[in-house]
């Protein structure tokens, strides 16, 4: 039997809510302030795109806040860890609209579906049988038809 761990995915890509960091936090953060500041100060005083600019900073450091508080508060929880992601994604998905722009990084900044590597790799295990399983469905049906 295989055992499948994290290391299928790139070192620096973050696969797992336990493997977020402050740091990821910040450099999104930062990014996404630069994309509003820049729309900002493309606009007019009082446009629509100045004001919405403005209000999207406001949005991003409502959504800041909880992700950092799971950093303050972290006892190591599952739920700890499920809020975490949860907070993340939602601030994640305020990015999404930018993947394809310069500076986004598409391995650090990704979608969390997992809490820790053991869900990763559990996961990964599942995926691996499934295939196994429908190749082996696949097999016996060819043969059945000769």
């Amino acid at each position: 039997m295989s055992t499948v761990t994290e290391s299928a995915a790139p070192a620096d890509e973050l696969t797992h809510a336990a493997a977020l960091t402050q740091a990821d936090v910040d450099a999104l953060e930062a990014f996404l302030s630069a994309q509003f500041d820049a729309l900002r100060s493309a606009n007019h005083v009082s446009s629509d795109a100045y004001n919405a600019a403005v209000a999207l900073k406001g949005v991003l450091r409502d959504l800041v806040k909880p992700v950092r508080a799971s950093f303050r508060y972290d006892d190591g929880s599952p739920e700890l860890l499920r809020a975490r992601m949860r907070h993340w994604n939602r601030l994640r998905g305020v990015a999404e609209s930018w993947e394809d722009t310069d500076g986004y990084d598409r391995g650090r900044w990704g979608y969390l579906t997992h809490l820790d590597a053991s869900e990763v790799a559990s996961s990964a295990e599942y995926a691996r049988r499934r295939e196994e399983e429908q190749a082996a469905y696949e097999r016996d049906r060819l043969l059945r038809s000769l």
